[in-house]
């Protein structure tokens, strides 16, 4: 008689820890690349806002006043966790640039550091833009 009852089990025991880590894994992309497209998006509003600036003053102002206004409109990210910086692009005076940089460990995946590969800790999108009138 072959007995075959514990075998499920075993079974079990063998692939949950590798479901676990793959699922953990998919989280932590899987939030890194919706963070990623946040930031993205946050940088194209932030540089359209830009554009009705008469100044660079201006320009830096409005976008940075976007980019605060949609941190308060309860986005993926806390206030003061966004670093923005707008300026000329400096391969193309025509250009206006809006860099926002933000740190990825404030996601909370450090805890996950042994478990899977994390992505790189900074998240850093950059939208040119053509002035407007030149």
């Amino acid at each position: 008689m072959n007995c075959t009852q514990g075998s499920s089990a075993v079974e079990f025991a063998l692939l949950v820890p590798v479901l676990l880590v793959l699922f953990a894994g998919i989280m932590v992309f899987g939030i890194y690349l919706g963070a990623s497209h946040h930031l993205r998006q946050l940088a194209s509003d932030a540089a359209r806002a830009s554009i009705a600036g008469v100044s660079d003053d201006e320009r830096v102002q409005l976008a940075r006043q976007r980019v605060s206004a949609a941190l308060v409109e309860g986005t993926m990210f806390k206030p003061g966790t966004v670093i923005v910086q707008v300026g000329t692009d400096p391969n193309d005076a025509t250009l206006y640039t809006v860099t926002l940089s933000f740190d990825a460990r404030s996601l909370g995946f450090s805890g996950l550091s042994g478990l899977v590969p994390l992505p790189p800790d900074l998240i850093r999108s950059s939208v040119s833009i053509r002035r407007g009138g030149l």
